[in-house]
């Protein structure tokens, strides 16, 4: 028995230093914003505070105050989302130069090393959620699957929405809906 005991401790104590270098890597890196440029494309990684955990699109719909926002839930293993990625990227450069905004949000079930990976390839900003912000965000927007989109006016306001249904809709769709976006004052 006492045997058993100290295997158990010492378990303990030996992952406990690794799990404190974790969470304090995780907190830093809450703190910080970087921006890439690779192939002319800018990148931003953005953070939430890990107390945030309801009202995650409202908080990142804030950071963006008068502007229109491109938001595309998606996931590194999401074929869709991928392919969704790739057809925004022929009509993005000409309503970024406009003023649109495209932010994108994943959670913790894209690998971090692959999403890292993935992410200098897709301009704009990017949010890695942690499971319960993710869950929360799902929960409260009902979200049903992936890639699922919403597009804010400048005034914060829904501009369209397919959170419940999930897809790309397209680009003979979306980009008439961000134009109309950008010249509503």
């Amino acid at each position: 028995m006492k045997k058993a005991f100290l295997l158990a401790a010492c378990a303990v104590l030996t992952v406990m230093p690794s799990c404190a270098r974790k969470n304090a890597s995780t907190v830093s890196a809450t703190d910080k914003t970087e921006q890439t440029a690779v192939d002319k494309k800018k990148v931003n990684v953005k953070t939430l505070p890990l107390t945030v955990t309801t009202g995650i699109l409202d908080t990142i719909k804030n950071n963006y105050k008068g502007k229109v926002v491109f938001i595309d839930l998606w996931a590194t293993w999401c074929g869709p989302c991928r392919k969704a990625m790739v057809s925004v990227d022929s009509i993005k450069p000409e309503l970024m130069k406009k003023g649109a905004k495209f932010v994108y949000i994943t959670g913790e079930t894209s690998p971090e090393n692959t999403w890292k990976e993935m992410i200098p390839n897709i301009e704009g900003d990017h949010y890695r959620l942690t499971k319960e912000q993710w869950k929360s965000l799902c929960n409260e927007k009902f979200v049903r699957g992936i890639p699922c989109y919403v597009l804010f006016n400048k005034d914060g306001s829904v501009a369209f929405s397919n959170l419940n249904e999930g897809g790309y809709p397209g680009n003979d769709l979306m980009k008439p809906e961000i134009e109309k976006a950008l010249k509503k004052k």
